[in-house]
C-alpha cells in the first residue's frame, strides 16, 4: 500500500487550509472522518499551533478512515510563516519537520479494531498507544476509536514549554472527541466512479481549458492530482512523463491537475520549474471547482474515458508501478465502469429499521447486530430506540448484542425475510 503526502512530516501548504477552523464557535464537520466537532477554548490560545486534519481512507479497501491533529511546537507566527511559505530552505524544512507531531489519532472503521490498527500503523509514521485505544461509539455501521500519541522522541526535540503543552493537549483532544457527533465518513474518492467530469479551468499560464479539450483526444485519460507541497507527487513526475510518452501510442494520455492553497505568482513559477526539471510532457491545469476538490489524498490518479466518465475507483498515493497496467486494462475493457454498473444495477438496497422498546417506550444505547451469510454489522439504538441499516435486499438475522444496565439479556434471533424491512424487539427489565 503506497499512501500520499498525508503522512506526518510531509504536510506543508495543505495544513494552512485548516488554520481558520479553530476560530469557529460552532461544530465543524469533517466528512472524510465522519465526525462533527466543537473546539474548546484551550485549542484557540495555544503556544504552538494545532491543526485538524481529516485523513480520509487509510486502507486500500476504504473500510477504515482516519483523522488526526498536527501539533507544531513553534511560536504561532513562525509556524504560520513556515506553513504558508511557497518554498523552504533545507534548514527551514528540517526545523519545521522536527517541530511537528500528532497528539491523537481518530479511526472510523467497518472492520475489526485489529484490521483498522494495522492499516493505521502502515499509513502513519508516528507511534500511538494502540493497545489502549478508547472506543468513542458507533454510527452507520462504523465504530470510532481515539488513540493517543506515545511519541517520546518528539518531546525531546522541542522546547520544554511545547512538550508540556503537547502532553496537555492529548487529554483536551480526547475529551473533545468524546463529545463529537459521529456519522458515516464521506468517501470522495470512492464516490467518483461513474461520475462524468465536466469543467472549465486554466492552464498554468492562465489560458482557459475545458475538460472536453483534455479528454477528447485520448481513449483513456489519467488525471494525476498533485501539488508543489507534496513530495510523493513530485517524486513520480519524471516517471509519469515516461508513461505518457509510451501510452500516447496506444491512445492514452496523462493530465496533471494541480492543487495549491493559493495560486500566487511564486507558486505558479515554482510549479513550472518543477515540471521542467522532471521533463513533464503532458498538459497541466489548475484544479477546477467540483468533485475533484473533495479528494483528500495526494497524489490521486483518476481514469476517465473520452466523455469524461470516471471508469473505476481511483488509485490513491504514488503508485507508478500500477498506472500503465491500469490503462492497459481499461483499454481492453477488463475494468470498465459498464461492467461494475451492470453488477450494481441488479442489487437493490433497502433501509432496515430495528426498533427496541420496553414497557415504557423506546430504549436507547442497545447494541444491535445485523447479519447475513457473510458478515455482520453493529449499530446502537438512538433516543427513539431505532437502529438503521442500509443494505442490499435479502434475508438477515438480528441479534441483541448488548443491553443497557437494568435489562435482561436477550438471546433470541429475529429473522428478516425478503419483503420485510422493520422489526420491533421488546426488552424486559431484570427481576
Amino acid at each position: 500500500m503506497k499512501k500520499a503526502c498525508i503522512v506526518i512530516l510531509t504536510i506543508f501548504l495543505a495544513m494552512s487550509m485548516n488554520f481558520a477552523v479553530l476560530a469557529s464557535e460552532e461544530k465543524i464537520s469533517f466528512d472524510a472522518a465522519g465526525m462533527k466537532i466543537a473546539f474548546p477554548e484551550e485549542l484557540k490560545n495555544t503556544k504552538g499551533i494545532i491543526i485538524p486534519y481529516a485523513l480520509g481512507a487509510v486502507d486500500d479497501d476504504h473500510h477504515t478512515y482516519g483523522m488526526t491533529f498536527v501539533y507544531v511546537g513553534l511560536p504561532t507566527e513562525e509556524a504560520n510563516a513556515l506553513a504558508s511559505a511557497s518554498e523552504l530552505s533545507d534548514e527551514e524544512r528540517e526545523k519545521y519537520e522536527k517541530a511537528q507531531s500528532l497528539p491523537i489519532l481518530l479511526m472510523a472503521t467497518e472492520d475489526s479494531y485489529d484490521e483498522a490498527r494495522k492499516a493505521c500503523e502502515e499509513y502513519l509514521l508516528k507511534p500511538f498507544d494502540y493497545d489502549n485505544a478508547e472506543e468513542l461509539g458507533s454510527a452507520d455501521g462504523y465504530t470510532f476509536y481515539a488513540v493517543l500519541s506515545t511519541d517520546e522522541e518528539y518531546l525531546s526535540t522541542i522546547g520544554e514549554e511545547y512538550a508540556e503543552e503537547f502532553e496537555k493537549l492529548k487529554s483536551v483532544l480526547l475529551e473533545m472527541v468524546q463529545k463529537a457527533d459521529l456519522y458515516k465518513p464521506v468517501d470522495a474518492e470512492m464516490g467518483l466512479a461513474g461520475q462524468k467530469l465536466e469543467f472549465t479551468t486554466t492552464d498554468l499560464d492562465g489560458n482557459p481549458v475545458t475538460s472536453e479539450e483534455l479528454f477528447s483526444g485520448n481513449k483513456i485519460t489519467m488525471l494525476n492530482l498533485w501539488g508543489t507541497w507534496c513530495p510523493n507527487c513530485l517524486g513520480e513526475m519524471e516517471e509519469l512523463a515516461e508513461i505518457h510518452s509510451r501510452m500516447q501510442e496506444k491512445g492514452c494520455g496523462i493530465v496533471g491537475i494541480e492543487f495549491e492553497d493559493a495560486f500566487d505568482e511564486d507558486t505558479i513559477q515554482a510549479a513550472k520549474e518543477l515540471m521542467e526539471e522532471s521533463g513533464t510532457n503532458y498538459p497541466n491545469v489548475i484544479i477546477p471547482e467540483g468533485p475533484l476538490k473533495d479528494v483528500m489524498t495526494y497524489p490521486t490518479s483518476i481514469f476517465v474515458d473520452q466523455e469524461g466518465v470516471v471508469l473505476d475507483t481511483p488509485i490513491l498515493g504514488a503508485a507508478v508501478d500500477q498506472y500503465e497496467s491500469k490503462l492497459e486494462a481499461l483499454l481492453n475493457g477488463d475494468e470498465s465502469a459498464a461492467a461494475s454498473d451492470a453488477e450494481d444495477s441488479t442489487e437493490i438496497v433497502a433501509l432496515y429499521k430495528i426498533t427496541v422498546v420496553d414497557e415504557n417506550g423506546p430504549v436507547e444505547d442497545v447494541a444491535v447486530q445485523f447479519c447475513n451469510d457473510t458478515s455482520c454489522r453493529f449499530e446502537s439504538t438512538d433516543e427513539n430506540g431505532e437502529a438503521a441499516f442500509e443494505a442490499p435486499v435479502g434475508p438477515y438475522e438480528v441479534h441483541i448484542a448488548e443491553v443497557p444496565d437494568g435489562y435482561a439479556e436477550l438471546e433470541d434471533i429475529f429473522n428478516i425475510e425478503d419483503g420485510s424491512y422493520e422489526v420491533t424487539i421488546q426488552l424486559q427489565k431484570e427481576s
